[in-house]
């Protein structure tokens, strides 16, 4: 059988003196290139512990996980391998029969795990759209073939269907919001573009040299970058070009410091220009190589599409700074100042972006923020020793900042919602920017990686808290108490509150995506709550004993427990909550007979609620809400910590806190002009 090797010696604790297996977590790193040996690092509350499962080769990797994610009916999902589970274990007296491993395999793994893992690579990663769509556009179904992806729509990527009759069907609907859709989704295309770019251009880092026995192809010592912001090029942005810009700048800082914010504005929009009529054409590349063949890029003046035609070889070479004299850019070793001018302009990009939003100039800044991306991750990827790891880390905070701004420019505009799904796809791909590792959770504060909080969209009826079962036993006097609020005093009935209507602290942009009759809400814990018990006494010292934790939460202003109506035809539009750090339980009240037509989607999953029944889910998630009956629904709803921080108090305030001054900063961001 199969040989194990007990690493309990060799573990080592990072940080900590003891550890805590029930909260701990694991994540996946292939090492070098993609190949073995695969490293577990087991991460809990206290520290982290590092330890080894070999395996010889990728495949058989792949083939490892495969295997015992089938037996223990773990979801896999895309790209790579990513398990999501609970609670489950490796147990070494079963791995190896479990996974059918041979005799001369060995498996090296400490007594117990609990699993939830990503992977992640050293490689070269590809940014993609998002394109795991789960319904046909037209007819609204799944694909008749679970083996078979829908097609999508070539132009807006935001729509799929299973045939092309379907799409004809659809077309005349879908029109309109394909035009728009396809304006807004051009800065994203060109982020690809350039990242494919790029990669040809690393893929040239690579010169022959001779030798006694002919020509070999040896690797560059310093890495090549493509850098279009960069003084000194061909295309006009020269080092007095530069000097000039800054000038421009810290004048209209000036401005901006004395609250004369438009004249400051427009300084700042000038002193970029330079910039942005550079983009995206140059760069310092060899010239000898092809385009990818999706060119098409934007056109910042007038917003229109425009397709590279004509002018053959020569003109891609001109526009990308190629030709015989022109050769490949590299960094020097010592080149700080290369990581110092491409820092301050990619500060300044995405503070102008700011502007530009908040001033509803959308499409100009979100050109500037794939702008961003574009110098940040070059400045990383061209990072080859350890003198770097601070520029790559104030990189990689400023990708995080722009991803997240970029996703919101896409949520906060109601024909481009979908596109948020696209924003996070390629900030995944990016480096797991913003803490993301789902295209449908997009929070906009995750909880650091080393927490590992379990994702789920909906919390699976068998891994429910036991109190569940106790808000389900008293359903009918909880009933009673909601039929109380709505028909007792005036003083009761005046505590009915239209969601988002800005009485109360929190949330106050809830209004934005309702659409419809009305969503209307009963605050029992929380910001606008009637401080005595008169109101709902049963309810409340039923959450006060079995969910305590929902009503501190509450009270300490991270949450709310109310009873939610929702009008009869209205529709809470997709969206996704503030943090993985809670939760959002809904105990069904009072239900629309057709159940069908009134249902709530978590992720891709539909469900509808049951009078009694309660329904626990992570709200981080892309949910909505749709009632399309002429009947009201009533649940009660309660916001409660994420079961995995239950338990662990301590933890779960730092990371509040940590999510306030988060919050904070990103406020600050906006006001303070970079240098």
């Amino acid at each position: 059988m199969a040989a194990y090797n007990d690493l309990s010696s060799a573990v080592s604790l990072a940080g900590a003196a003891a550890t805590d297996n029930d909260s701990n977590n694991m994540t996946i790193d292939e090492g070098n290139g993609g190949c073995g040996p695969i490293i577990f690092t087991v991460i809990n509350n206290c520290g982290i512990v590092e330890t080894r499962f070999k395996v010889n080769k990728t495949t058989k990797m792949q083939k490892v996980f495969k295997a015992y994610a089938k037996k223990h009916n773990i979801h896999i999902a895309s790209p790579g391998i990513h398990f999501k589970f609970h609670e489950k274990h490796i147990q070494p007296n079963d791995t190896a029969a479990s996974l059918g491993l041979k005799d001369d395999d060995t498996i090296q793994c400490v007594n117990t795990i609990t699993i939830n893992t990503t992977t992640t690579s050293s490689k070269f990663k590809e940014l993609q759209l998002y394109t795991n769509f789960t319904t046909c556009s037209h007819c609204n179904l799944p694909p008749h073939n679970n083996n078979k992806k829908l097609l999508t729509c070539s132009d807006c990527a935001s729509a799929v269907y299973h045939n092309s009759a379907c799409q004809r069907s659809h077309w005349k609907v879908h029109k309109r919001s394909c035009a728009k859709l396809s304006q807004s989704l051009l800065p994203l295309k060109e982020l690809i573009r350039w990242n494919k770019l790029f990669k040809v251009m690393k893929q040239q880092q690579y010169h022959d040299v001779s030798s006694g026995g002919g020509t070999k192809r040896k690797k560059k010592k310093r890495p090549l970058t493509w850098c279009w912001w960069h003084p000194d090029n061909e295309n006009g942005i020269t080092s007095q070009t530069l000097q000039h810009t800054n000038h421009i700048w810290n004048v209209a800082v000036e401005q901006w410091n004395t609250k004369d914010y438009l004249r400051a504005m427009e300084g700042m929009q000038f002193a970029l220009e330079a910039y942005q009529s550079a983009w995206p054409y140059i760069g310092k590349g060899s010239g000898s190589f092809e385009m990818p063949s999706d060119d098409v890029v934007v056109d910042v003046d007038d917003g229109r599409r425009r397709e590279s035609s004509g002018g053959g070889d020569q003109m891609k070479n001109d526009a990308l700074g190629g030709g015989d004299d022109h050769n490949e850019m590299e960094i020097e070793e010592e080149g700080d100042d290369f990581f110092e001018t491409s820092m301050i302009l990619a500060k300044r990009l995405l503070f102008l972006a700011y502007c530009e939003l908040d001033g509803g100039q959308i499409a100009s800044a979100r050109q500037r923020l794939v702008q961003c991306i574009s110098i940040t991750n070059t400045i990383i990827y061209s990072s080859h020793n350890a003198s770097r790891t601070k520029n790559n880390r104030s990189a990689q905070s400023i990708l995080d900042d722009v991803y997240m701004e970029l996703m919101l420019s896409m949520e906060e505009v109601e024909s481009d919602k979908i596109l948020a799904r696209h924003v996070a796809n390629l900030a995944i791909a990016n480096g797991n920017c913003c803490g993301w590792v789902d295209p449908m959770q997009r929070p906009g504060y995750m909880a650091r990686s080393t927490v590992q909080l379990s994702s789920v969209p909906i919390c699976p009826l068998e891994q429910r808290p036991i109190w569940c079962n106790e808000l389900e036993r008293n359903y009918g006097r909880i009933l009673d108490e909601y039929n109380n609020t709505s028909r007792g005093t005036p003083m009761m009935t005046n505590q009915w509150m239209d969601v988002g209507c800005g009485r109360r602290g929190s949330g106050h942009d809830d209004h934005s995506v309702v659409s419809g009759r009305g969503w209307k809400e009963y605050v029992l814990f929380g910001t606008g709550a009637i401080e005595s018990d008169y109101d709902a006494p049963f309810t409340k010292k039923l959450l006060r004993q079995h969910v305590p934790d929902a009503v501190t939460l509450a009270q300490e202003g991270g949450g709310e427990v109310i009873f939610s109506r929702l009008s009869p035809r209205t529709h809470i539009k997709p969206h996704c909550g503030p943090t993985n750090l809670r939760w959002t339980a809904h105990l069904g009240l009072v239900i629309p007979k057709s159940k069908s037509d009134c249902r709530i989607r978590v992720g891709n999953e539909w469900k509808s609620w049951s009078a009694g029944k309660i329904l626990l889910f992570d709200d981080s998630f892309e949910h909505e809400v749709r009632n399309d009956t002429d009947e009201e629904r009533v649940v009660l709803l309660i916001r409660l910590w994420h079961p995995e921080l239950t338990s662990r108090t301590v933890l779960a305030s730092q990371l509040v806190q940590e999510a306030i001054a988060k919050k904070e900063e990103s406020v600050q961001k906006r006001y303070n002009p970079p240098a």
